[in-house]
């Protein structure tokens, strides 16, 4: 199974084509949020903010595979 930190995450979001900002609202999670977990000043986020993202990332990766 593949690990990735929520930086990586966050960053493979931009990359496949999302601004910060659509992150933010598909998410729920502020864009200054997601702005300090790409920088790397948010090391250690709440449990929540993980969550919402990382079942985001799962969505997303569910809808391409289909």
């Amino acid at each position: 199974m593949f690990e990735f930190s929520l930086q990586e995450i966050v960053r493979k979001l931009i990359e496949s084509g999302f601004t910060q900002a659509q992150l933010a609202e598909r998410t729920g999670v502020s864009q200054s949020t997601l702005s300090r977990i790409l920088t790397g000043e948010c090391a250690d986020p709440r449990l929540s903010t993980a969550q919402a993202i990382s079942k985001f990332y799962i969505t997303i990766l569910t809808n391409s595979k289909a």
